[in-house]
């Protein structure tokens, strides 16, 4: 893919604009005219993200479907004061206890994450509510992260963070859920101290290796073992894989169907209204609750809405569609790696 980085506001080129895809080690730098070009083996399923020095991140979806060199018109950012970090109420926690959950909860506890260097923690702004016992975070700058273990510099630009607890604590025993999102570009810095064991480790195992694993159906050559009612299932009788736009398509067969009818009937409700209530209780209750084990491990996952996607490299979308617990929700940004990270793939 090739393009062309404009300035909007005085159409003239931007040298020096950084683009990569996000969550991968490609990049490219524009030159004098503004121009850009990327090459890879393979498509990727990510955006296209452009960066540059006083200007808004400019974000391209599904970039590979343009066959012509793209002109992107980048803006100059607006410095604005956030509603997330204006308040007239004293926050209950002080700055350094809501980094250390930020960093535990973005980063992980593995060795990996251990490792991590946020070299400007300083960019983080930091608000908890009260009413809904969240804690939130947002940065106004891409973090700059070290990753010692698996030796990668990531700019990870994170767009939202939160921690939802059950009361006005940072008590881990009182978290209900963790959630994040951003974009990320990792550099690699192994030079000649190579890191492949330490990737590979935080690669066996993980959501990717278990997404490439269902999409290749090589789950005997890739050691996973997958239960449902704590016996062991055949996936082949769960899991419909269909070649779809370049991805694959997972239809999780649920069984619906055998789900036991709900006994309701309540006055004053049509026909119409019991058979929609009796469709979606069918489908909560037809929803299966898989148990994944890799090297003793157990992870577990449903897949509440029955179908999800899966790209050549293991990322799966849409990532509402999935939900973990267990092993593999443990692990964090720590232990991300790039979506062009290949282990016997």
């Amino acid at each position: 893919m090739s393009g062309y980085v404009y300035d909007k506001k005085e159409n003239i080129p931007l040298q020096g604009a950084f683009v990569y895809l996000d969550g991968t080690t490609i990049s490219a730098s524009t030159d004098s005219l503004g121009y850009f070009s990327i090459t890879v083996k393979e498509k990727f399923n990510t955006d296209l993200i452009v960066s540059y020095i006083g200007y808004s991140n400019f974000t391209v979806s599904n970039p590979f479907q343009y066959t012509k060199p793209m002109k992107i018109l980048m803006q100059e950012a607006v410095t604005k004061l956030d509603g997330l970090v204006i308040s007239k109420e004293k926050s209950p926690f002080s700055r350094e206890d809501m980094l250390e959950v930020f960093k535990e909860n973005f980063l992980g506890n593995s060795r990996a994450a251990q490792s991590c260097q946020i070299a400007n923690e300083d960019v983080i702004a930091f608000y908890f509510d009260k009413e809904t016992n969240i804690l939130y975070a947002k940065s106004y700058e891409p973090l700059q992260i070290r990753n010692n273990y698996l030796k990668y510099n990531v700019l990870f630009n994170l767009t939202n963070f939160g921690v939802k607890y059950t009361k006005v604590t940072l008590d881990r025993r009182y978290q209900q859920a963790v959630y994040f999102a951003g974009t990320s570009f990792y550099k690699d810095i192994s030079g000649s101290t190579s890191a492949y064991k330490e990737r590979r480790a935080s690669y066996l195992g993980s959501i990717t290796h278990l997404m490439r694993t269902l999409a290749a159906d090589k789950w005997e050559d890739e050691k996973f073992g997958l239960y449902v009612n704590g016996m062991k299932a055949d996936p082949k009788e769960y899991f419909k894989i269909k070649d779809t736009l370049g991805v694959k398509k997972i239809t999780v067969l649920q069984g619906v169907e055998k789900a036991k009818p709900l006994n309701i009937n309540v006055s004053g409700e049509s026909v119409n209204d019991l058979k929609e209530k009796q469709k979606r209780y069918r489908k909560r209750q037809g929803v299966i609750y898989f148990t994944v084990v890799y090297d003793g491990k157990e992870s577990y996952f449903t897949c509440p809405k029955g179908v999800f996607y899966i790209d050549n490299n293991g990322q799966y979308f849409p990532i509402s569609n999935v939900r973990f617990e267990g092993y593999m929700s443990e692990f964090k940004a720590g232990d991300m790696l790039p979506a062009d990270y290949s282990y016997r793939f």
